[in-house]
């Protein structure tokens, strides 16, 4: 009987502390994580005006469905185990400041992919660089070109939409 009187005040705890975060969260104090959005990673770093604000969030609105259609079909591709394994070593390149390439293989080798996911990845970066072009395209109707400037560069090295052309010796 003891430790059905454990079991009842376990959850009357749990029933607690789960209606305490769902009221901090109606108050606005809770501290959930905002989802991303389409042109974050873009604008980031960029000032913008308030008009631009608006203008960004707009953007993302139009975008919002294709963005979250990406990202659902990402998922799909990894296990949750993988899902997991890619945020730890994230989070390891994070604390170890390392970026750029060094990070993206560490990532890679702790995801584990199989051939077939492999593929999969590969097709789903097509759909991701499509829809990158789609948003820097839309951006850049709203950004001076002093903040086209700070864009984020591709994986060729070139900023985005820059037209620059390397001669070949």
């Amino acid at each position: 009987m003891k430790w059905m009187s454990l079991l009842c005040f376990g959850l009357a705890l749990t029933l607690a502390s789960v209606s305490v975060a769902d009221e901090a969260k109606q108050n606005g104090k809770g501290k959930g994580k905002k989802a991303p959005s389409a042109t974050q990673r873009f604008v980031g770093k960029i000032e913008l005006t308030d008009a631009q604000k608006e203008q960004v969030a707009a953007i993302d609105k139009e975008f919002a469905e294709q963005f979250a259609a990406l990202g659902k079909a990402r998922t799909e591709i990894l296990t949750a185990d993988q899902i997991k394994a890619e945020k730890e070593a994230t989070a390891a390149n994070k604390s170890a400041e390392k970026s750029g390439p060094e990070a993206r293989k560490a990532v890679e080798e702790a995801l584990k992919l199989t051939d077939d996911q492999k593929a999969k990845m590969k097709e789903w970066q097509k759909s991701q660089t499509a829809f990158s072009g789609k948003i820097v395209a839309a951006l850049k109707k709203i950004l001076t070109p002093e903040q086209q400037e700070k864009l984020p560069k591709t994986a060729s090295g070139e900023k985005k939409g820059a037209g620059k052309t390397k001669k070949k010796d």
